[in-house]
């Protein structure tokens, strides 16, 4: 993303008359151009119809946008905190860049910045970055972000939550991607602890305002998993490896051994060994990638739902057979994950997610071999 060309072009200031009222960040959805920000910089009374009378916007690079009508139904807007306001068509907006909406804030290494006005009596436009997840999306297509400190201070030497009042219904990006990806809208300072701000997903804005719009995968998490699982193999050493084999609450040697002699000839202590990395790497992954998001997750379980209703346990007559049999279980494994996850930034790892599941499913039992 080219923060110096993006949110300049990006960023809007909301003014009603001569007062200005908050940020809001401006994009392009099939050929129609709105103003995505925070109802409460509209009206601070959610209770009350918005009314866009005497509203309009102010950017960097395009001048005052006039305001068309707001978009949505009201319960929508007082629940989620979000106003999509659509822009008069007669403007004409040179060298737009393009937005792509996403939704997926779940790898940690994603830092991300977002560009509003303060309240102050320059009414100058900064840019707040870099800003890092605090916590994911809830229920309620909410999150907060981390903001610097120095966020917290204006030019004057001012400081305090009140200071970034001006930056609600900022629109916050990922802050190094290839793509410019709009996640969500800054709503409100969290006051409680001083250094964050609680935005609301894109997510919401398709499902109770725009749901027409594209919701784009976030694809430098591929190689940001990528990555992960070559550190995590690296990490596993020997001595978790061996600790995890002494683990008294988990069955890793006992039961794998058992399910090793029936599907596996001559296997070596390093064959053992390998299952438990597998295991170990997997439960890193999901912890740290899978465990907060939720569309993963879930995808995640329908493959394994497909794959297995209930407990599989396969009789082998043979060493051979059974050998045989673990690797087609392997394979169709790793192609239902590879079909449920098609188009998201983690469907090359289904082989890792399918080995460290099986590996699981054997230490405990789930999957169950027998000569």
């Amino acid at each position: 993303m080219n923060e110096l060309d993006v949110l300049p072009k990006t960023s809007v200031k909301i003014y009603q008359s001569v007062n200005y009222h908050g940020s809001g960040v401006l994009v392009e959805a099939d050929g129609v151009f709105y103003v995505f920000s925070a109802a409460h910089v509209i009206c601070q009374d959610l209770n009350k119809p918005l009314i866009l009378d005497g509203f309009y916007g102010i950017s960097e690079k395009y001048g005052k946008i006039e305001f068309d009508n707001l978009i949505g139904e009201h319960k929508a807007t007082q629940e989620y905190d979000i106003a999509v306001i659509a822009i008069d068509k007669t403007h004409n907006f040179p060298d737009f860049p393009k937005i792509s909406f996403c939704e997926d804030i779940s790898f940690p290494e994603n830092s991300y910045t977002f560009r509003g006005t303060q309240k102050s009596p320059a009414l100058r436009a900064h840019t707040v970055t870099p800003c890092h997840l605090d916590t994911s999306i809830n229920e309620e297509g909410s999150f907060c972000l981390k903001v610097p400190l120095e966020a917290y201070a204006d030019m004057k030497g001012s400081v305090g939550a009140e200071v970034l009042g001006g930056y609600s219904g900022s629109g916050i990006f990922i802050k190094e991607a290839d793509n410019n990806y709009l996640v969500g809208i800054a709503q409100n300072i969290d006051k409680d602890d001083f250094t964050g701000v609680n935005c609301r997903s894109i997510k919401v804005i398709k499902d109770s305002f725009l749901p027409n719009i594209n919701i784009a995968d976030f694809h430098g998490g591929n190689a940001q998993l990528k990555l992960n699982i070559a550190d995590i193999r690296r990490n596993v050493t020997q001595g978790m490896i061996d600790e995890r084999k002494k683990s008294n609450d988990y069955g890793d040697v006992e039961n794998l051994t058992r399910k090793m002699n029936s599907f596996m000839k001559d296997w070596t202590p390093e064959d053992l060994d390998g299952f438990i990395n597998d295991i170990l790497v997997w439960e890193d992954i999901e912890h740290s990638k899978i465990r907060n998001h939720s569309s993963y997750r879930d995808l995640i379980e329908n493959a394994k739902a497909i794959w297995a209703s209930g407990n599989k346990k396969y009789q082998v007559s043979s060493i051979q057979q059974g050998n045989e049999r673990f690797h087609k279980i392997l394979d169709e494994l790793t192609d239902l994950l590879k079909d449920e996850l098609d188009g998201t930034s983690i469907k090359s790892s289904s082989s890792v997610i399918a080995a460290g599941e099986i590996a699981r499913l054997l230490a405990n039992c789930t999957l169950d071999f027998k000569e």
